[in-house]
């Protein structure tokens, strides 16, 4: 490809950023009448959910930010250097979607990557998402991006593409807020407060209801981070007062580990709506029946008894060979019986949602979207694939558990539960149904 046809390329793509920039944080409009949607009300229960990073972007994608979440150590991304361990399939990709790199495939071609800003890149996502009858994602966002504006400004950009693509695709959307790195209630509540006066949020057809509201997920309430109780508490008081539910994102512990924090946490999670303790790198297929029985099922009965859905997570697999320079495809994915076991488990359990971890993470090897069969070769590093399975192996094994979810989307949902918000126990209440 001749380098003014790859000039040509990186120009349309930074002006379409710039166009989607002028338009980010603005409300919702459906494309068939212009006009301001309504509240669809479309329940989280029944639904099997993704984690959707949206972090990847490339040189000339207009962020300016280099090979974002692609760099590898001294933020250089070559055969040598890489922050992911698994390479996308861009087979059906566009050219304008193809950001050329300097990693090459065994028979010598060039190893291209996307960007997560890229309106047809998002947009192919979401699509594959209903092909394989995916019911939708969490939107992740983080705080630590929004702290500066050039941060900001690309997670506005991905936010507003997530939410035009599930929309178009007929897909269920949530926001993730993810408090890693900072606790910085300033912070979410500036950003909080724009999202719901200008984008509007929770108000479009796609974004997902929980108990009659709109939903909103915060994640990174960790015992080992010991200023998490005190922001959370602030972040759920101001997203109640704001007329959402509340999920939680907790760490694995959170039930079982002691002192002042973990009380706190609890404390914490106690107000909740919904749980959604974050298992992944907890176990592997050999371990993972005894975790289950140990962890997962003492957690869901401890959600039960007081009114907290539980959301269980689930991953394919894990790696960090390139990322971390360690523990190359630690938890192996055995061609999806790992993932399937967890699957079946959670479905016995009897939990009526599911989060799978996560759709495009290819920086742990957790992605369950198409991912390159040969992917590059030659240098230090190494990466993996779904081979000998399809590339598109774990979207076929995800949307055949969403299809087994939508059994249970039939039950009653909860009611809402009147209590004071800070309480550290909910009154006991009368389910009808509950399975």
């Amino acid at each position: 490809m001749s380098k003014k046809i790859l000039a040509g390329m990186f120009l349309l793509c930074s002006i379409s950023a710039t166009l989607i920039a002028a338009e980010i944080l603005q409300p919702f409009k459906s494309d068939k009448d212009g006009s301001g949607t309504t509240h669809k009300n479309r329940s989280l229960y029944g639904l099997v959910m993704c984690g959707y990073q949206g972090w990847f972007n490339a040189p000339g994608d207009g962020s300016k930010r280099g090979f974002n979440h692609y760099q590898g150590q001294h933020d250089k991304f070559d055969a040598d250097h890489a922050g992911i361990d698994l390479w996308p399939d861009l087979s059906d990709a566009g050219d304008d979607e193809k950001f050329p790199t300097k990693l090459r495939h065994a028979d010598g071609s060039t190893a291209y990557v996307y960007s997560s800003r890229h309106p047809k890149t998002v947009a192919r996502h979401f699509r594959w998402m209903r092909e394989y009858g995916i019911d939708g994602v969490f939107a992740q966002r983080f705080l630590i991006e929004i702290s500066n504006p050039g941060g900001e400004e690309n997670c506005n950009t991905v936010l507003t593409l997530i939410r035009a693509a599930a929309n178009a695709e007929g897909r269920a959307w949530a926001l993730m807020y993810d408090t890693t790195g900072c606790e910085d209630f300033a912070v979410f509540k500036r950003d909080w407060l724009k999202l719901i006066q200008q984008f509007k949020l929770g108000s479009d057809p796609a974004y997902v209801y929980f108990r009659r509201r709109p939903l909103v997920a915060i994640w990174g309430l960790f015992a080992s981070r010991p200023k998490s109780p005190a922001f959370f508490r602030q972040a759920i008081e101001l997203v109640c007062r704001s007329g959402f539910s509340v999920m939680l994102g907790s760490c694995s512990s959170w039930r079982t580990g002691h002192g002042k924090v973990a009380d706190e946490v609890r404390a914490v999670i106690n107000t909740a709506d919904i749980l959604s303790p974050w298992t992944v790198g907890r176990y592997n297929l050999q371990t993972f029946p005894a975790y289950y029985e140990r962890v997962i099922k003492p957690d869901f009965a401890y959600c039960r008894k007081r009114n907290i859905a539980y959301l269980p997570v689930i991953f394919p697999g894990f790696s960090w060979g390139n990322l971390k320079q360690r523990d190359f495809n630690l938890i192996p994915r055995h061609d999806g019986t790992f993932f399937q076991l967890q699957i079946d488990r959670c479905f016995a359990l009897g939990a009526r949602m599911l989060y799978v971890a996560m759709f495009d993470e290819l920086d742990e090897g957790t992605a369950i979207m198409k991912v390159h069969p040969s992917p590059p070769a030659g240098g230090r590093c190494r990466f993996l694939s779904n081979a000998p399975r399809e590339p598109d192996h774990y979207l076929k094994l995800t949307g055949a558990a969403a299809r087994r979810w939508k059994t249970r989307t039939e039950l009653p949902e909860c009611s809402p539960v009147s209590f004071r918000r800070g309480s550290t126990e909910k009154p006991a209440i009368v389910r009808k149904n509950w399975k």
